[in-house]
């Protein structure tokens, strides 16, 4: 069965996959673009032939999913709307910018028995996938620490007004924390506590995890960064791991170092990502199991970011994250 979709929003991210990813996948098709602004919808749409219209209830009888492409503060709005109507839903990161209303995602989701997936990039990295596998392996010994970082600017296609405002989806913390969060339970499991301190633009995480590791996040829209970056460091007792994230060529992959190995696995690019997520996503509903990044992981996500949210408040105090929230 070829899963048709209907991309809701065609900014930025919405055009991206609209146009170089659904094009290439044969387990899904792309039925309709979705965006208030119509022919903003139709421009994205023609890429694929696919239908434009203004309302996503104008086209769900066409569809059997919906992948959610909107600004972070409609997430909820446009997934459960989705859900509603027995479609399958894809939504971008963050899940949402509440923990309520991530929470009525995910149970909406369960109730109506639709596979519900959140694209969050860093689980289907290779490099992330080969560092876990190291780890597994022991290769450098019991880890210690971890540090990510995610240094660059805000521009390109990419909009400012809602990512810079100071509304629900508004600062780095929301639009790049979660993956950053991510990324380190992907590397060292559940965060049990956060503290955060830093501004608007610009902060620094420390998370302590389950496991009893420490781990730091530097987060700026304020550097210039490379295309290829270190975004992840796992400090060992006998070695290191580098998570190095490409956005330009096929350069990313994981590093390995200890004093008698060194080793590079892997050559990707990080929006290739982008194909994994839709296709593991459409495989999901296919096969009718959960999607690798399923909504519990999301909420995992979001519920730590927001525990940094209020430790900014409380001038760097730790704030714990709930047990119910943290995932696996």
């Amino acid at each position: 069965m070829t899963v048709r979709v209907a991309v809701a929003g065609a900014g930025a991210i919405g055009e991206i996959v609209a146009r170089d990813i659904y094009p290439d996948l044969t387990t899904v098709a792309l039925t309709a673009v979705v965006d208030p602004d119509l022919d903003r919808a139709a421009r994205v749409a023609k890429h694929n032939g696919a239908r434009a219209a203004a309302a996503l209830v104008d086209v769900l009888d066409e569809i059997d999913a919906v992948d959610v492409r909107v600004p972070h503060h409609v997430h909820a709005e446009v997934a459960l709307t989705a859900i509603e109507h027995g479609k399958h839903v894809l939504v971008e990161k963050p899940i949402a910018t509440t923990v309520e209303d991530a929470r009525r995602i995910v149970d909406a989701a369960r109730a109506a028995g639709v596979v519900l997936a959140v694209a969050e990039n860093y689980p289907h990295l290779r490099a992330v996938q080969d560092a876990r596998s190291l780890l597994a392996e022991n290769a450098i010994g019991r880890p210690l620490a971890v540090r990510s970082t995610r240094a660059y600017q805000l521009d390109g296609v990419w909009r400012r007004d809602w990512r810079e405002g100071t509304g629900p989806a508004g600062g780095i913390l929301l639009d790049q924390g979660t993956h950053q969060v991510s990324l380190i339970r992907q590397l060292a499991g559940p965060v049990v506590a956060v503290s955060a301190v830093g501004s608007h633009e610009t902060l620094a995480l420390t998370l302590q995890l389950e496991s009893g590791i420490t781990a730091q996040s530097l987060l700026t829209w304020q550097s210039p960064g490379t295309w290829d970056q270190t975004e992840a460091t796992v400090f060992g007792e006998t070695g290191r791991l580098d998570v190095v994230v490409d956005y330009e060529q096929h350069l990313g992959g994981c590093a390995l170092w200890t004093p008698d190995r060194n080793e590079q696995r892997g050559a990707e690019n990080y929006y290739a990502s982008h194909a994994s997520i839709v296709n593991d996503w459409a495989t999901a509903i296919q096969e009718h199991r959960d999607p690798l990044v399923h909504g519990d992981e999301g909420l995992a996500d979001l519920a730590a970011v927001l525990a940094a949210a209020n430790s900014l408040e409380e001038n760097g105090a730790f704030v714990e994250v709930s047990p119910s929230r943290r995932s696996a």
